[in-house]
């Protein structure tokens, strides 16, 4: 096997010379095991499969034809996904800003601002009575006029 061709691909060449070995001769059909086959594609694996190959090897499992085909499979597909990540490179940057102490104030009152709810109703606030000021009562500066009081002079 090559390195600058599909794996899968060539398993599947190496699994139909196979199939052509069995089908020579139709007097003494050379029909060969699966597992043959098997050990053959991972032998026959590029240099940059060794230690894929390896890790194959002592799995100490017999591997259809069809599964290993499957596994090569997922394998390349996770090179090349591996590939194709390391080639594209990424460049970031971070930024630094002088911290201007009024900007950042007013920025932030503003944000504030716009958090808050906005008042929908307005009220009057009461304003206390002064000192020196009459009450409507009595106009007398010296004492407090009861609820009771008040009612009692409006009528």
């Amino acid at each position: 096997m090559v390195e600058d061709r599909p794996v899968v691909e060539q398993a599947h060449e190496i699994q139909a010379l196979a199939k052509e070995l069995e089908q020579m001769d139709k007097t003494r059909p050379c029909a060969l095991p699966d597992k043959f086959v098997a050990g053959g594609i991972i032998a026959k694996l590029p240099p940059s499969w060794k230690d894929f190959a390896t890790s194959l090897k002592h799995k100490r499992q017999e591997f259809s034809v069809a599964d290993l085909i499957g596994t090569l499979d997922v394998e390349e597909r996770a090179r090349a996904k591996d590939t194709r990540g390391k080639g594209v490179e990424s460049f970031s940057a971070n930024v630094v800003q002088k911290k201007n102490s009024n900007a950042s104030h007013n920025k932030r009152k503003k944000q504030e601002k716009k958090d808050k709810p906005k008042q929908t109703t307005t009220f009057k606030k009461k304003k206390g009575k002064k000192k020196n000021e009459g009450y409507f009562v009595c106009g007398s500066t010296e004492h407090w006029a009861s609820a009771k009081e008040i009612s009692k002079h409006g009528d």
